[in-house]
C-alpha cells in the first residue's frame, strides 16, 4: 500500500508539474480563489468533502463539514504584469500598477444535522494594469482596473447521507476603470498662415464607476462510497450596468508639432460622454470527481465551462470637441467566446499536524490572438500552485502561493499611430506576454 500511494503520488505530481509548465500557461481574468487552501489546490474541489475552503467554490460541500461551526480569515496578495514588444525595433514595454490586497474570510455554522449555513467573502474577478506613453496601442488602451469583491451567504442541505446540495446569494461589488489616449488638433491662430493646423495634443480620457451587482451558485455533491466523490456546481455571470462618469485623465497632455512650433497647449475643452455601462463577467460550471485513495493522498480532477460569450465590456469614453469633433478610442475587438478548461490537485498528510497541497489549471482563450492586449489579455489561462497546511494554536495555519504567466501571442492591430489624418494601424506583429502570482496565508478553526 505504501508503495502504491507514492507511485500515485508521484504521477500526480508530474502530472501538476507538466499542466504548469510555462509552455502551456498564460493568465487570466478569474482568480481561482482567494484564500489559501484553494489557491494552494489551483481552484480544485468542487468534489472535495470536509472542506471549509472547498465549500466556498460548492456550497453543496457545507454539508459534509464535520465540526458545528467554523471559520476562517486570511489575507494574500495578487500581482500581474504584462509586457508587449514591437517586433520591427524590439523595443519593449512594460505595465506598472501591478499589486492589490488580496483578503478572504469563510465561516460555516451547522443548523441541523442535515442543513448548514454558511458565509463566504472573496475577490472572483480581478485585472489591472497601466502600459506607459510610448506603448503604440494606447489609443486602444492604456490603463485598465477591474475589481471585484463578493460576499454571499450559503446553504448547504444533505438529502440523504451520499448526496446533498447547496446554493448561495450575495452581492459583488464591482470597480471599474479605464484609459485611453486621444489626439486632437491644435488650429493656428494666424488666419492668414500658410498652415492652418500646428500640431495635435494627444490627452487622456478616463471613465471610471463603482456598482453593487447580485451574484449566485448552486451545487450538487454525490459520493457513492467512502473513496469515490462527484461534485458540480454553477456560479452565475455578474450582469450590471456600470454609472460610468467620463473626464480627462491623470496623464499630462502631450504636444505633437508640425513644424516646431514652440508654444505648450493644455488639453481642449469639450463635452464628455462616458461609454455605454453594460459590464457582464461570465458564469462558469465546473464537474469535478475526487478519489481519497487512503488515509494520507487524496486526488481530484475538475473540469470547467466558461461561458466567455457572455462578456460585456463599457464602451469608450469620447470627447465632443466646440468644433462638433469627436474623439474616442481607436477600437479593439471585444468579441469572446466560450471554452473548456480543467484543474487538477493532489493533498498529502504527513502526519497528524502537516498537510501538503499541489495544484494546476489551464483555462481555455476566451479571445482570438489577433484581439489579445496587454489589458484585457484574454489568451489561454493556467497556473502552477502549492501549499501547506499546519495545525497549530488550537487550528489550521495554511498558506499557498500560485505562479501565473502569460503564453506570447502575436498582434497585428497594437502598433498604432494617430497622424493629423486620422487614426490607422501599421501591420507590425506586437508580442504580448505577461505573468503574476497569488499568494495568501489564512487561519482556520473550529469552535
Amino acid at each position: 500500500m505504501a508503495r502504491l500511494t507514492t507511485r500515485i503520488g508521484v504521477g500526480t505530481l508530474g502530472l501538476l508539474a507538466g499542466l504548469g509548465a510555462p509552455r502551456l500557461v498564460a493568465q487570466s481574468w478569474a482568480l481561482p480563489a482567494s484564500d489559501p487552501v484553494s489557491i494552494a489546490r489551483s481552484g480544485t474541489g468542487v468534489a472535495y468533502g470536509n472542506s471549509l475552503e472547498a465549500a466556498g467554490l460548492n456550497p453543496a460541500l457545507l454539508a459534509t463539514l464535520r465540526d458545528g461551526n467554523s471559520a476562517y480569515l486570511a489575507l494574500g496578495l495578487e500581482m500581474e504584469a504584462a509586457q508587449t514588444t514591437l517586433q520591427s525595433n524590439q523595443q519593449t514595454y512594460y505595465s506598472s500598477d501591478r499589486s492589490r490586497s488580496l483578503p478572504a474570510m469563510g465561516a460555516a455554522w451547522r443548523l441541523s444535522p442535515d442543513l448548514v449555513l454558511g458565509l463566504k467573502l472573496d475577490e472572483p474577478f480581478l485585472r489591472h494594469s497601466v502600459m506607459p506613453l510610448q506603448y503604440t496601442g494606447r489609443f486602444a488602451g492604456q490603463s485598465l482596473d477591474l475589481n471585484t469583491h463578493r460576499l454571499e451567504g450559503q446553504l448547504g442541505l444533505a438529502v440523504s447521507p451520499n448526496f446533498a446540495v447547496g446554493a448561495s446569494l450575495g452581492v459583488t461589488r464591482v470597480q471599474y476603470s479605464w484609459d485611453n489616449m486621444v489626439r486632437t488638433l491644435v488650429a493656428n491662430p494666424n488666419p492668414g498662415a500658410a498652415s492652418p493646423i500646428l500640431g495635435q495634443v494627444e490627452s487622456d480620457l478616463h471613465q471610471e464607476a463603482t456598482k453593487i451587482a447580485p451574484s449566485y451558485s448552486f451545487g450538487f455533491r454525490w459520493a457513492p462510497n467512502s473513496r469515490w466523490t462527484l461534485g458540480g456546481s454553477y456560479v452565475g455571470a455578474i450582469r450590471t450596468t456600470m454609472p460610468l462618469s467620463a473626464s480627462y485623465g491623470p496623464t499630462a497632455p502631450q504636444y505633437f508639432f508640425l513644424t516646431g512650433y514652440p508654444r505648450s497647449f493644455a488639453s481642449p475643452s469639450g463635452q464628455f460622454q462616458a461609454g455605454s455601462g453594460g459590464l457582464t463577467l461570465p458564469g462558469k460550471a465546473t464537474l469535478g470527481v475526487r478519489q481519497r485513495v487512503n488515509q494520507l493522498f487524496t486526488w481530484e480532477l475538475d473540469v470547467h465551462y466558461i461561458q466567455g460569450a457572455q462578456t460585456q465590456l463599457p464602451g469608450y469614453p469620447s470627447l465632443t470637441l466646440a468644433s462638433g469633433t469627436t474623439v474616442s478610442g481607436a477600437g479593439q475587438g471585444t468579441t469572446f467566446r466560450n471554452g473548456v478548461g480543467g484543474s487538477v490537485m493532489g493533498e498529502l498528510n504527513l502526519g497528524k499536524r502537516w498537510v501538503v497541497r499541489l495544484g494546476a489549471e489551464m483555462e481555455p482563450a476566451l479571445r482570438d490572438d489577433s484581439q489579445v492586449d496587454p489589458l484585457l489579455g484574454g489568451a489561454k489561462s493556467s497556473g502552477f500552485s502549492t501549499g501547506f497546511g499546519y495545525k497549530c494554536l488550537g487550528g489550521e495555519v495554511n498558506a499557498g502561493y500560485q505562479y501565473r504567466q502569460s503564453q506570447d501571442v502575436q498582434n497585428n492591430n497594437l502598433d498604432g499611430a494617430w497622424p493629423v489624418s486620422g487614426y490607422t494601424t501599421n501591420p507590425t506583429q506586437t508580442r504580448v506576454e505577461g505573468m503574476g502570482h497569488l499568494l495568501s496565508i489564512g487561519y482556520k478553526r473550529s469552535f
